[in-house]
């Protein structure tokens, strides 16, 4: 632990301004632990820097248990790993199951771990590309890029606005429709789909707040569109919505995704070189595309935080409320078992039902120490 901080403290001297921190951690298994244990210290030692966590899984890590114990065990450790994780940063984006692979422009294999992590990591790349844009005058626009903002902005716009909830969904289109498009660009949720698991989005959130990005989009005749091409088309498009968000903050750049060599084959054969949309078929017995054909593709990704997070968040609240809190179950003796006493237990059966608090204001949330 200590070998980490002393790196980490390299990079922050060497910084002029430190805007904040992005930290990506696997939390399905052990190491969870550790990085609750990082993110302390950097709590500690940065106090007034703004931590960004993505919290990426493998997507066969959902696969059906083998037993009870596992059951128990895998729910309960769902829920402290996100009580602990989510005390010690600013904004946290679950990143799991990726229904990409549902995609008719991909052609993605859950079981390849190859497949998903590029998903993962050009979902990522794309959302985060806001915090590397060109600072530009208050009233003016780079020429390739609009809309840049640091870490703790971005936590501003999407925490601290709305219900102030922390905890936000990533959906990603991949690749973005061309502005020629009308009849996706006219319905953006129907062009994104979501990463982060165990979302519903049935129910429209008017006290939704999210961060748009758009880099690398074509217009009709397959060149890259303007930045000023590419506003006036969402401007357009959110003025067609049903239910708009409270508040949206659009970024957008010249820039498309680089499909580097080493990318794999994960593009349907209706993808183009550039990443243009050629069909919406999928040929039968036709090769997956990848960086021999394809050199980059528009990217389109969304953070937001709205209700369509609530199920995350509840089913990990009630898991440690009725298998860890109840005495004499399987579950309080695992918790035992990990080291948790009964105020432990309790303070993340709290913490849980405060990041529930937003959704249900009405909800009396009471503590020893209040």
């Amino acid at each position: 632990m200590e070998e980490m901080n002393e790196r980490l403290r390299f990079f922050v001297e060497e910084c002029d301004h430190i805007q904040g921190i992005q930290f990506i951690v696997d939390d399905s298994g052990g190491f969870s632990s550790v990085a609750a244990q990082y993110l302390e210290s950097i709590a500690d030692d940065y106090t007034n820097t703004p931590v960004l966590l993505y919290c990426v899984r493998n997507p066969l890590s959902y696969g059906s248990s083998r037993n009870q114990r596992e059951a128990i065990t895998r729910s309960l450790h769902d829920a402290v790993s996100f009580s602990k994780l989510s005390y010690y940063c600013n904004l946290m984006v679950p990143i799991g199951l990726p229904s990409l692979s549902y995609s008719p422009l991909l052609s993605v294999k859950d079981e390849k771990h190859f497949h998903s992590s590029a998903i993962c990591a050009a979902a990522i790349h794309s959302v985060s590309v806001p915090l590397r844009l060109q600072q530009v005058g208050p009233a003016s626009d780079s020429a390739h890029s609009s809309g840049n903002l640091d870490i703790g902005e971005l936590v501003h716009v999407l925490s601290d606005q709305g219900r102030q909830n922390m905890i936000t969904a990533l959906d990603v289109a991949m690749p973005a429709p061309s502005l020629a498009d009308r009849k996706d660009l006219s319905n953006i949720e129907r062009s994104l789909h979501c990463l982060t698991p165990e979302t519903n989005d049935e129910d429209e959130d008017p006290y939704a707040v999210e961060s748009l990005v758009v880099h690398g989009a074509l217009d009709a005749g397959g060149k890259r569109a303007s930045i000023s091409q590419v506003k006036d088309s969402i401007c357009s498009a959110f003025e067609g919505r049903a239910t708009k968000p409270k508040f949206s903050n659009l970024s957008v750049s010249s820039c498309p995704l680089p499909i580097p060599l080493p990318f794999p084959s994960i593009f349907s054969s209706s993808i183009g070189q550039q990443g243009e949309i050629l069909s919406s078929q999928h040929p039968e017995g036709t090769r997956p595309k990848g960086s021999l054909d394809i050199v980059s593709v528009p990217m389109l990704a969304r953070l937001r935080s709205s209700n369509a997070i609530v199920p995350f968040i509840e089913r990990r609240s009630a898991s440690l409320q009725r298998l860890g809190m109840a005495r004499g179950t399987l579950g309080s003796q695992i918790l035992r078992d990990w080291g948790f006493g009964k105020e432990e237990v309790e303070d993340m059966g709290e913490h849980l039902a405060k990041l529930l608090r937003p959704f249900y204001p009405e909800m009396d949330f009471t503590s020893d120490s209040d």
